[in-house]
């Protein structure tokens, strides 16, 4: 019997076919379309100018500072909430297929992180345009440490995958419950607004305890022209530990059931 890390393992050498899984589903959801996925990127384009133009007025915020930072910071939620949002269906929608053939299931939690990272890197065109037009000195060698922030970022979307994958299998209602929590989620954490607008307790409730800010500032911060600072990858770090644990356990001691929740 196939054990929980050898699942992982094998499913992570098998990249060709988690990678060519994440290919087929975003041209399936795009197919006879002219411009494909791009389609979200030109979203997010038409929301940047829509919210840039409020918050520089509403914040007071330097117009050539707040819309990078606004853009970076939309383009690293959306990666996170989507991937949030599509592990809850991961193993739902997948079931007739590993209920026919012999799978590793971690190839789906890897595809799933694969294609949502297409989809970024589709919409750092939009980052692009916004710094060139209004901040061309954000182009600086610091904007390189968004990468490891990234591989963090990814690296706990296919715990997160995992673990909601499960659940959600399990307790169908806890879709609606995640659903529920994104929603509130992108208001209290600091991407519409900037962090230091808030002091005292409300900046420790909603800047330092949020686990979010901090995936999203490892990432964001060298976009914006900041390194970031060292418990911001701490936190990250404790959070990746702390989740692929909690992670691994579940999926060894439920993995054989997976196919009979379904």
């Amino acid at each position: 019997m196939t054990t929980a890390g050898q699942d992982l393992v094998r499913g992570l050498a098998k990249w060709h076919i988690s990678s060519r899984l994440g290919w087929l589903e975003i041209r399936r959801r795009y197919r006879r379309t002219i411009i494909g996925p791009f389609w979200n990127s030109i979203n997010l384009g038409i929301l940047v100018v829509a919210l840039g133009g409020i918050g520089v007025g509403l914040w007071k915020q330097n117009v050539a500072t707040y819309v990078p930072f606004l853009t970076a910071g939309l383009i690293v939620w959306i990666l996170i909430s989507t991937i949030v949002s599509e592990s809850c269906l991961l193993f739902v929608i997948s079931q007739n297929l590993f209920r026919q053939v012999r799978f590793d299931y971690s190839i789906l939690a890897y595809s799933l992180v694969w294609r949502n990272f297409i989809a970024f890197l589709h919409n750092l065109l939009v980052y692009a345009v916004a710094v060139l037009i209004l901040a061309p000195h954000l182009m600086q060698p610091v904007i390189l440490l968004m990468l490891p922030g990234l591989f963090l970022v990814l690296l706990n979307g296919v715990w997160v995958a995992l673990l909601l994958g499960m659940a959600c299998l399990r307790y169908r209602d806890l879709q609606q419950l995640v659903g529920n929590l994104i929603q509130i989620a992108i208001f209290i954490t600091p991407i519409f607004w900037p962090p230091e607008l808030l002091e005292g307790m409300y900046r420790t409730a909603f800047v330092s305890l949020n686990p979010l800010f901090h995936l999203i500032q490892i990432v964001r911060a060298p976009m914006v022209g900041v390194v970031p600072s060292i418990g911001n990858y701490l936190v990250v770090i404790g959070i990746t530990a702390t989740g692929w644990a909690v992670t691994y356990w579940m999926f060894s001691k439920f993995r054989k059931r997976i196919a009979y929740w379904s």
